[in-house]
């Protein structure tokens, strides 16, 4: 029983180094809505109401591989899509690192590291995203019994292909 009763997961927090260009990056590159809320921040989402806040900061950014979010797709070849796109576009919004899709953890995915060190994933999955998992429960057994994910994929491709 949780003590704590919130309505929704509302946001997370990015930092960045120069407001304009996160701007810039995710609005152009990611298609984010992207309001500014003050001198040093923005709030950004897409289709939902989870929304990040980008907050400019003098520091180095934290974050790491785990640290990330990501952008769901229906198909892979919408994934290699992206994955074109944002080599193609790596230099001009200065993009430090682009990983190669691959297939991992019942998804086809690959990541990018920003301008200010934020982590991002680009990834295949069904409508709903990780919501799946919730169905499974608790006992890390359901993962492993579908191979951390990998044995779901083929039915959701199949359907959305």
């Amino acid at each position: 029983m949780s003590h704590l009763k919130p309505r929704l997961l509302s946001h997370g927090t990015v930092e960045c180094h120069d407001l304009a260009a996160a701007r810039r990056f995710y609005s152009e590159l990611l298609g984010m809505e992207v309001v500014q809320t003050s001198k040093i921040s923005l709030m950004l989402r897409l289709n939902s109401t989870t929304t990040i806040a980008c907050v400019e900061t003098k520091g180095e950014t934290s974050a790491g591989h785990y640290s990330h979010f990501g952008f769901d797709f229906e198909t892979r070849e919408e994934v290699d899509a992206a994955h074109e796109t944002v080599l193609a576009q790596q230099d001009k919004y200065g993009v430090r690192k682009v990983t190669r899709p691959v297939a991992q953890h019942g998804t086809y995915a690959f990541f990018l590291i920003d301008a200010d060190g934020n982590w991002w994933e680009f990834l295949t999955n069904p409508e709903g995203g990780y919501s799946y998992v919730f169905e499974l429960g608790d006992n890390d057994g359901s993962w492993r019994d579908q191979d951390q994910g990998r044995d779901r994929i083929g039915n959701w491709e199949a359907q959305s292909g």
